[in-house]
């Protein structure tokens, strides 16, 4: 049986109903970070199969339902590691991981190196570029100062897209600056706690201080999450 081919607008047009935010330019950004690598014909255009479309829309899966950057992404295609489910990935064989096993490193956002427009951000997350420039107002992200156009790295990519998942229930860019607020005081109390190790400025130090950030940022996601769930109880009916 012939292999069946689809051109990317075919494809656009398969995959934005599932997926709001995909773009003729996102699909283009995608392959040239080597996350898809679609055939081409003889005049230059790329051709889809279902491979490539299935692989597609699990790269997107992962980054709208997991928010995972993309050399995360990249290091499981790379691995073959594509189509596990988050479920399967996170138990073993004796169930759910414990506590203190192995997990990935917090202060790594996992993001490959990127430059962007404000228009080429706006795409990557779903935005308009007014929403944007609103998460700019509220400090929510920061440009690049690279003294010419303004540009966005990957931790604004990261922000714009969990952004866009708050806007679809209604959450304004301006209601997340109490997200930033408590960011900000959370990072002045781990602050107090490495700074006499930062002061030695010695290797083991520095090791040392990073390895005790790890820790305190991993048991301030903990807390956080139980304190949010006994405060939203009432609504869960999780009183356990």
């Amino acid at each position: 049986m012939s292999t069946q081919y689809r051109s990317i607008g075919q494809v656009l047009d398969l995959l934005k109903e599932e997926f709001s935010d995909i773009s003729i330019s996102k699909i283009r950004f995608l392959e040239s970070q080597g996350l898809i690598d679609p055939e081409r014909n003889q005049s230059g255009y790329r051709k889809f199969t279902d491979t490539d479309i299935s692989r597609l829309r699990w790269i997107l899966e992962q980054q709208r339902d997991h928010f995972l950057p993309l050399k995360v992404i990249k290091e499981r295609i790379d691995h073959q590691d594509f189509g596990v489910s988050e479920g399967d990935r996170e138990s073993n064989s004796h169930g759910a991981s414990p506590r203190g096993a192995a997990r990935p490193n917090p202060l790594d956002s996992g993001s490959t190196s990127v430059s962007l427009t404000l228009d080429e951000l706006a795409s990557a997350s779903g935005l308009s570029p007014s929403k944007v420039m609103e998460l700019q107002k509220f400090g929510l992200i920061e440009p690049l100062d690279d003294g010419a156009l303004r540009h966005y790295g990957s931790e604004a990519v990261i922000v714009a897209k969990v952004a866009a998942g708050f806007l679809a229930h209604g959450v304004e860019p301006r209601h997340l600056r109490a997200y930033k607020s408590a960011a900000e005081r959370e990072a002045g109390l781990m602050e107090q706690r490495i700074m006499p190790m930062v002061m030695q400025r010695t290797a083991q130090s520095r090791q040392q201080s990073q390895d005790t950030l790890v820790e305190l940022i991993n048991l301030g996601s903990e807390l956080r999450l139980s304190l949010l769930r006994g405060a939203l109880a009432n609504h869960t009916g999780n009183r356990s």
